[in-house]
């Protein structure tokens, strides 16, 4: 699935791969000069890189990868050199608070689950899983749910569409339960609100959630044959309107990747902001820096350009414009020296 150039990003993290040039041997300011005149980027729904409902040795191990990338800035693309990364923001905190194991924990938890309670499953789980994980689903039912008797309304599926007593939904409820349960017992903690019931999992737009246990989110990219036209010889038209585009990311990622410092952290992530919302700032006055965002910029940069290092003449600069949305929040200040300042300000 494409996005539409007129499709908007909303409310979006997107993770920056703040070292895209050493994929082109060059510094910093030299990939810069070759992709300056680029407008638009390729972008993509990428629906298989990570499944939550895992039954192969790949999907088990797109989880670590997809772990990686939002913790470390591992941007592990084999086929595409990918520049930077749009999530939704749920999936993203669930994968940057939660251990990876926790997180393993937690889906094999809800597949146990899945097992226990729909028999007419366990069959189809046996033959699509992979083994070590199937063992471990086989080792929680026999742990948890072996003195737990499923009601014969779940066993007699069948049934269920015809059965009108509303003591259906009390013993589905108890089932439920001992899931919730199973969870706490198991790996410490509630499960994630989109695999909060062993009979279904729940399609959640914000956590990018869709219909086939994907995760879904967007990737920026140039394929091979653009990073050899577009970096290697570089160009002076820009030929990349042709393919499905979205200027938002590529402009957001280039201003980010220009005040990307490495003292920061290692992922540099934002969130899109609806469009109403950015037209509504736009129409305020500008927002006053106030002393103590000052105090804490400054402590926090060493009193220094996050660019150059230099000490003198040295200004408070929004990191993404009060035009374009910015607060002045301490996590959109930074502190430029006057050169870089307005170097910046002339690449806007």
């Amino acid at each position: 699935m494409n996005l539409d150039r007129k499709e908007t990003l909303k409310e979006q993290i997107v993770c920056i791969n703040p070292f895209i040039h050493n994929r082109a041997k060059l510094v910093k300011e030299d990939f810069l000069e070759r992709v300056k005149h680029v407008q638009h980027l390729r972008t993509s729904y990428n629906s298989k890189y990570i499944s939550f409902y895992i039954t192969s040795v790949d999907e088990y191990n797109n989880i670590i990868k997809f772990h990686d990338l939002v913790n470390k800035g591992i941007f592990d693309f084999p086929y595409y050199e990918v520049f930077a990364v749009a999530i939704q923001p749920k999936l993203y905190q669930w994968f940057k608070l939660a251990s990876i194991t926790t997180i393993q924990k937690q889906i094999v938890s809800w597949m146990a689950g899945v097992f226990y309670f729909i028999p007419e499953k366990r069959d189809i789980l046996k033959e699509q899983v992979y083994k070590p994980l199937f063992e471990e689903i086989l080792k929680i039912v026999e742990t948890y749910y072996k003195d737990f008797e499923i009601p014969d309304c779940i066993v007699q599926s069948n049934s269920l569409m015809d059965d009108s007593d509303s003591s259906f939904f009390k013993k589905q409820s108890k089932c439920i339960e001992k899931y919730t349960q199973v969870c706490r017992d198991y790996y410490k903690s509630e499960p994630p609100e989109f695999i909060n019931s062993p009979f279904a999992y729940r399609n959640i737009k914000e956590w990018g959630v869709n219909d086939c246990y994907n995760f879904e989110f967007v990737q920026a990219y140039l394929n091979k044959n653009d990073w050899n036209r577009i970096v290697l010889k570089g160009s002076s038209q820009d030929d990349m309107h042709r393919v499905e585009s979205r200027d938002d990311l590529w402009l957001k990622w280039k201003h980010v990747y220009t005040t990307f410092d490495q003292r920061k952290d290692f992922v540099y992530s934002f969130y899109f902001e609806a469009i109403e919302q950015n037209e509504k700032k736009s129409k305020q006055r500008r927002e006053t820096i106030t002393n103590d965002v000052k105090t804490k910029v400054w402590q926090r940069d060493n009193g220094m350009c996050v660019i150059c290092g230099n000490n003198e003449k040295l200004e408070f600069d929004h990191i993404i414009p009060f035009s374009k949305g910015g607060s002045s929040s301490f996590r959109n200040i930074q502190l430029l020296c006057e050169p870089c300042n307005r170097k910046k300000h002339a690449n806007l």
